[in-house]
């Protein structure tokens, strides 16, 4: 089965709620939970990141669901919203580019060049390696459950 929302995973960005610390940020009209994001300073809003020379090289946390919009909706521009901030070996559901290839337990992916999505990476010690699939991914899928570096 293709995995194209957070829910074909499970209801929350964060596999286990385990005491998590948040940011708070603004919606911006487009990102969707699941995106790995930072805050822009300029306005409050969340801004998808990407790979350095691509514009928006930071990284704060990953946009989590909304009470308002759900999983996979975007948060609206100005509503307020959360991001978790990553820890080592916690599990998280993200977005990603569609990986077009099997992606076994321990790949590691990365951030990649669309705005809030990782990318898989075939260099095990490439040193932008933010974590590893912890569940089977499948060309097609466009989220994935990974455990973070």
């Amino acid at each position: 089965m293709t995995k194209t929302k957070i829910s074909d995973l499970g209801s929350s960005v964060c596999v286990d709620d385990q005491n998590e610390k948040m940011i708070p940020a603004l919606g911006n009209g487009a990102a969707i939970p699941g995106e790995l994001c930072a805050v822009d300073p300029a306005n409050g809003r969340v801004i998808g990141t990407k790979v350095a020379g691509n514009g928006n090289e930071v990284f704060s946390g990953i946009l989590m669901e909304s009470k308002i919009t759900g999983t996979e909706t975007a948060i609206v521009t100005d509503i307020p919203c959360k991001l978790v901030v990553p820890k080592s070996s916690h599990g998280y559901r993200i977005r990603i580019d569609n990986p077009a290839a099997t992606l076994k337990t321990g790949h590691p992916v990365k951030f990649g060049a669309n705005e809030g999505y990782a990318v898989k990476t075939t260099n095990i010690l490439d040193p932008g390696v933010i974590g590893r699939i912890s569940l089977e991914a499948v060309t097609g899928d466009t989220v994935v459950e990974i455990n973070w570096k």
